[in-house]
Order: structure tokens, then C-alpha cells, then sequence
């Protein structure tokens, strides 16, 4: 094979849609592989195509992937922003096989085993990869494990850090909340005199870089009652007032620039989510007011834009009516992707006129020349009451039961495979899912064994773990263990 003209193996590179062949061809000699993965725009169109950047979970999965296999890039430069991968930097064949690896290794349990080392307080450096963070309802029990390449040609150690609290009277306080993104914590701390809360009474919320933990947080804000939201580098706060005239107003941080447009929205809202995030702008998806119309309910959306470089930084691109065929119900708002979102409603809970009225309903945020609008693209009425999307197979999960699951395609509705709660396991944890081909040819019934319950390791019953797309931690009272399923 080693004598065939390197154009006539571009050309079944080119011609085949079989990549498990390709891969076996790649793999009989060095030059067959590098025949194969020189294509490089080929396999990027591939990869494309079956882990889309429209999943937030394939996108950090390919960032994860490039900041290793381009840390050599990142010292050198002496930097440490991501570099989106290009053509130019990025094996995409290689790429492509370690992602569809990594959902392999997963799915059989296939992992390497670390004890994370324990830093020393100070700055730690290197190329940080990705970060979980453990939080306990104590302070000194709440660190974070992050893996790191410390230096260019080493391979990447998991390290644990404990958060520097500067002048922050620890002792006083107990974490109410946290939430993490790639860069940043925030984490909501309660005065100890308050005992156990629900939601947030009078919290104070602090921020860290996630590559500054050795470094005192800085307080956004004091004293919350309400909500909070973190996406990338914005924070959305909802304050609340319980007391005179004064009304609730919504608060946006940009974290990176450490600006902030305050009151940006008034009167408050029961749903508003983050429908669109970029470095520049962050776009709000606000239930603005419900009315009872006879047997049915009116709801107004708004689409509202921040962007704190321009005058003015807020502006409302949309108002949209949504009629629901039940009685004083406000249905949940839940992001999809960028230009789509779900509203569902439990008809457990809801005076329905009729069984056949839909309860779910996927609208598209749809953008022009005249402007923003939004419509439905298709609604069913369905015993259910949860719901998550699958961005990356174009799905959306629907829960019927804690025990079972319909997935249906986000196109139109129609139904994929029924699925027991069970057979979601490991992708429902890692969110890094087999193509469609694979997933329908694989048993419902066959069950994933989880480290967790692994008896050789002789975790206990009070043992918690947390997931990342590559990685889970297992947090037991005599240790922590990280179980890295990475290629």
C-alpha cells in the first residue's frame, strides 16, 4: 500500500465516509498516516459536522485539547489566553480520533489514576487545562483540583488549591452557593447566624480567576437577596426588595473588564436566562409579565442586549407574546443553543383546557435586516417534567420520569428513541455523546460501571464526585482521586 500515489489515498481520504476504515488505513504504516491526516481541511469539516462548537460541551472538550497539544505555543508566547485552534495549528485527524477516544474510554471505563498533588499557596503557573471545584459547607473544606502543565515537554499533574480569602473573616461565614466557569468562580457566602438557607438571604458574593486563586477574591456585591448567574465572563445578579416601593432590577458584570451596567433592567422577572454570550455582549431572555386571557395565559418576552462598549449598553431587540392553553402557569424559559430555546411546563401542576394543548414548545430566535423575532417551530403535549438538550446530536432529552426518557429531534419534534434513565450513563455526566449511527445500534440495557462504585476502591457512602468533560473527581473522607478518561 506504501507504493500507491499519495493522490490516490487523498482521493479515498476524500471519497469515504467511513472513518473507523480510514483510521485502520492510517494505522498500518507512518506514511499512510500522514497521507490521511495531511487532508486537514477535510477532517476539520468532519469534526465539525459531528462535535459542532454550537455544544458548549464539544467546545470546551476541543479548548481542553488544544491548550495540551498547543502548550508549547502558550509558554513560548508567554500567555495564557486559549487559542482558538486553526488550520494551521491543529492536527485535526488526531483531533478527531481523540475525541471520539475519549467518549470510548468512558463508556468502558477506560481511565488513568491520580492523587492530586497539593499546592503550596503560591502562584502555581503553567498552562492551566481545565478546574473542578469542591465546595463544602465549610470554608476549609471548599478547594479546587485543577489540571496543569507546569513546564513545556511535561505532562499534565493534578494539582489542589485552597482559595486565599485575603481579609475575609472566615470564620463568620459558610458557602451558600457556588458557580464555575472555564475562567472564573463565585461563590456566595452566608453569615454563620443565618444556620442552613434556602436560596440566598443577604449573601455576599465574591469572584476569583480561576489562574489567580492565590490571590484575595474580589466582592461584586453584598448583602444579595436574590439570584445570580455566571457565563463565561459576564455575571447576571437579580436583586430583590421586599419592603417599600422599591423595585427588583437586574445587574451585569463583565468580569474580564470589571465593569458593570447597573439597574439595567427593572421590575425583576420569575424566569430570565442567558440566551447569547460573547466576549463583547451578553444577550437577556426576560419573562417580562403574565395575564390570564379566558383559558389561557399570556406571557411577554424580551430579548435584551448588553454591550458595555457602546451608547447606549442596553438595548431591547425584541418583545414577543407567548399564549399557553393553561390557567395562571409561567412556563420555564431553558436555553438550547444560541438562536434556540425551549418552554415547557409540567401538566401536573397546570389547569390544562385540554389534553391535546402543548406543553412544550422549541422557539428559534430568528435575526434580520428588519430586526429580531421569534417563533415556534413546533409544540407537543406531553406527560413530563424536565427537560435537556443534546446540542451536539440535535436532541432533546425529555424526562417523562426519574426512570425513563424520551429523545426527541430538535428539528421537528419527532421522536429518536425511547431511553431508560439508565442508559443516559456516562454522556449525561461528561456531556461528550457517541454519533447517532453508534448510539442507535447500542443496548438500552447494558449498564456503565462507575468508578464511584468501584468496590476495589472502597469509596464511602458519603462519597461525592464531580464531572468534567475528560475527567471525575471522587471526593472521600480519606482522600481525593481524580479518574482521567483524556487520551
Amino acid at each position: 500500500m506504501n507504493r500507491v500515489p499519495a493522490e490516490i489515498v487523498y482521493r479515498i481520504v476524500y471519497l469515504s465516509d467511513d472513518e473507523a476504515a480510514l483510521v485502520a488505513l492510517a494505522t498500518t504504516s507512518r506514511w499512510l498516516y500522514a497521507c490521511v491526516a495531511a487532508q486537514r481541511k477535510l477532517w476539520r469539516l468532519r469534526f465539525e459536522r459531528d462535535f459542532p462548537k454550537q455544544d458548549e460541551n464539544e467546545l470546551r472538550w476541543l479548548r481542553h485539547y488544544a491548550r495540551t497539544h498547543l502548550a508549547h505555543l502558550l509558554f513560548a508566547e508567554e500567555q495564557q489566553e486559549t487559542l482558538l485552534p486553526t488550520d494551521e495549528l491543529l492536527d485535526w485527524f488526531h483531533a478527531y480520533c481523540s475525541r471520539r477516544a475519549t467518549e470510548y474510554r468512558w463508556r468502558h471505563g477506560l481511565y488513568k489514576e491520580y492523587q492530586p498533588e497539593q499546592a503550596t499557596g503560591t502562584h502555581i503557573g503553567g498552562i492551566r487545562l481545565q478546574s473542578l471545584f469542591s465546595s463544602g459547607r465549610s470554608i476549609q473544606r471548599s478547594f479546587v483540583t485543577s489540571k496543569r502543565i507546569l513546564s513545556p515537554q511535561q505532562s499534565p499533574v493534578w494539582i489542589t488549591e485552597q482559595l486565599c480569602w485575603g481579609d475575609v473573616d472566615t470564620d463568620s461565614i459558610y458557602i451558600g452557593t457556588h458557580q464555575l466557569s472555564d475562567e472564573y468562580l463565585v461563590i456566595a457566602t452566608m453569615p454563620n447566624s443565618t444556620g442552613i438557607s434556602v436560596g440566598l438571604s443577604s449573601a455576599d458574593l465574591y469572584v476569583w480567576h480561576l489562574d489567580a486563586l492565590h490571590l484575595p477574591p474580589r466582592l461584586i456585591v453584598s448583602q444579595l437577596v436574590g439570584h445570580y448567574q455566571l457565563c463565561k465572563n459576564w455575571l447576571i445578579i437579580r436583586k430583590r426588595y421586599f419592603y417599600g416601593n422599591i423595585r427588583s432590577n437586574t445587574l451585569v458584570f463583565d468580569l474580564t473588564k470589571h465593569t458593570f451596567c447597573p439597574d439595567v433592567i427593572e421590575k425583576g422577572s420569575d424566569s430570565l436566562h442567558v440566551q447569547q454570550a460573547t466576549t463583547k455582549s451578553i444577550y437577556l431572555l426576560w419573562t417580562d409579565e403574565a395575564k390570564l386571557v379566558k383559558d389561557s395565559t399570556a406571557i411577554l418576552f424580551r430579548l435584551w442586549k448588553f454591550t458595555p462598549d457602546i451608547a447606549p449598553p442596553l438595548q431591547c431587540l425584541m418583545n414577543y407574546e407567548v399564549v399557553v392553553h393553561a390557567k395562571g402557569v409561567l412556563p420555564v424559559t431553558y436555553r438550547v443553543d444560541d438562536n434556540r430555546l425551549v418552554l415547557f411546563y409540567s401538566r401536573n401542576v397546570a389547569s390544562i383546557a385540554e389534553a391535546s394543548n402543548p406543553n412544550l414548545m422549541l422557539m428559534e430566535v430568528l435575526e434580520s435586516e428588519s430586526g429580531v423575532s421569534m417563533k415556534e417551530k413546533w409544540s407537543l403535549a406531553l406527560d413530563m417534567d424536565d427537560v435537556y438538550a443534546i446540542v451536539s446530536r440535535d436532541l432533546l432529552a425529555v424526562r417523562l420520569s426519574y426512570t425513563s426518557y424520551k429523545l426527541l429531534n430538535l428539528d421537528d419534534g419527532s421522536l429518536f428513541r425511547n431511553i431508560p434513565a439508565s442508559g443516559l450513563y456516562p454522556w449525561c455526566l461528561n456531556n461528550l455523546y457517541p454519533l447517532r449511527n453508534q448510539w442507535a445500534s447500542m443496548t438500552q440495557d447494558a449498564m456503565w460501571s462507575n468508578p464511584k462504585n468501584n468496590q476495589a476502591y472502597n469509596f464511602g457512602s458519603n462519597s461525592r464526585q464531580l464531572t468534567s468533560t475528560n475527567a471525575m473527581l471522587i471526593l472521600d473522607t480519606k482522600a481525593a482521586t481524580v479518574f482521567d478518561f483524556s487520551v
